[in-house]
């Protein structure tokens, strides 16, 4: 068997060959045939390396909604004095939510590697706005 094949695009391409062809199929027979499709896709090579790629998309727009968030609140509370706080319950709904259900995709995902390289990125930004905000806090 090669193994660029997965088993599900196998179980597809059984159901072909047992079935005969297309024009004669029953509406069970398509449904059974659209569930191995949607199975091939999903768990097939190019299903999950499209799976991986949507959480780390998902994750990476979180977390770049919540850096910009975490940037205006210091910012503003550094100028004005004052804490928004608004912007730091949404902050903080945030954080608690989406992007915790977002990293949790990415470890049980086992896309450890990319979890903790946003994590040093976040680390490095929110360093850097609280260095911005403190400097301007002083001017």
């Amino acid at each position: 068997m090669n193994t660029l094949v997965s088993k599900p695009a196998l179980n597809i391409e059984r159901f072909r060959q047992d079935h005969g062809d297309v024009t004669t199929w029953s509406s069970v027979d398509w449904e059974v045939h659209q569930n191995l499709v949607e199975i091939a896709l999903a768990h097939g090579p190019v299903g999950s390396l499209r799976h991986k790629a949507r959480r780390r998309t998902v994750a990476v727009a979180l977390f770049a909604y919540i850096v910009a968030l975490y940037t205006v609140a210091e910012l503003a509370s550094a100028v004005r004095g004052q804490q928004h706080t608004r912007v730091d319950d949404h902050l903080e709904r945030v954080g608690r939510g989406p992007l915790v259900r977002a990293e949790n995709r990415l470890r049980y995902g086992g896309d450890l590697l990319f979890r903790q390289q946003i994590e040093r990125f976040g680390r490095r930004a929110v360093g850097a706005v609280d260095r911005l905000a403190a400097r301007l806090a002083r001017g």
